[in-house]
C-alpha cells in the first residue's frame, strides 16, 4: 500500500497521517481496543513491517528522519486533536522488520478511526487487497470483495489484525532504526 503520508488499512489515514508521514509502506496493522461503558477507552495500534519506497539512500534517510520527527513532535499534537491522548509510542526492530506501537486513550468512539456504529453493532471495513489475519469479531462478506469485522455494540474488547495481500517492494527502515534510533541521520531532513 503506497502512502503519501501514511495510511493504515481500514481508512485509518487521518489518525496515522498525524503520527507517521512520508512515503511509507506498512505490511500489517494490529488494533486492540478496550471500551468503557461511556464510550471512552484505550487503544493499541501496532504497525508491523514499516518500509519506504524511496529509490535512493538520501531519500530513504529523509523518509526516516521525517517519520522520527513526526512521531516525536508535530504528529502527536495533530493526532491528539479531538481528545485523543498518546500514552506511549515505541519502535522495535527484529531482523529486517521495523514495527511501531502507539498506545492512546480516546474520549468517545468517534475518535477511533475506522470504527463505525450502526444499530446494535460496531464494525470496521476491510477492503479488497487486504486480508484479516485474526480478530475476535465476526467476519462477514460485504460489497465489492470487501469484508466487515463485526462486534456487538456492548463488546468491551475489540481486536483485529489486517495484512496487505500485495505490497510493492520497499526498503526496510529497520537498519536505520538499529543504527540511529530516534536520532535522524545527518542530512536526512
Amino acid at each position: 500500500m503506497k502512502l503519501s503520508r501514511i495510511a493504515c488499512s481500514l481508512a485509518l489515514s487521518a489518525a496515522l497521517a498525524a503520527l507517521l508521514p512520508a512515503c511509507l509502506l506498512i505490511r500489517t496493522t494490529e488494533h486492540r481496543i478496550k471500551l468503557n461503558k461511556n464510550g471512552s477507552g484505550e487503544a493499541m495500534m501496532r504497525l508491523i513491517d514499516i518500509r519506504s519506497d524511496a529509490p535512493t539512500d538520501s531519500m530513504l534517510a529523509r523518509d526516516y528522519s521525517v517519520m522520527m520527527a513526526s512521531i516525536q513532535k508535530e504528529g502527536v499534537t495533530e493526532f491528539e486533536r479531538g481528545g485523543r491522548k498518546v500514552l506511549s509510542k515505541q519502535f522495535y526492530a527484529g531482523g529486517d522488520t521495523l514495527s511501531a506501537e502507539i498506545n492512546y486513550t480516546f474520549p468517545n468512539l468517534d475518535q477511533v478511526e475506522g470504527l463505525k456504529i450502526k444499530g446494535d453493532e460496531m464494525f470496521v471495513v476491510v477492503y479488497e487487497g487486504r486480508e484479516i489475519v485474526r480478530t475476535n469479531g465476526k467476519v462477514r462478506s460485504w460489497v465489492r470483495g470487501s469484508q466487515r469485522i463485526v462486534w456487538p455494540r456492548d463488546a468491551k474488547r475489540l481486536m483485529y489484525q489486517i495484512r496487505e495481500t500485495a505490497l510493492p517492494k520497499g526498503v526496510s527502515l529497520a537498519p536505520l532504526y538499529l543504527k540511529y534510533g530516534f536520532t535522524p541521520p545527518e542530512g536526512g531532513q
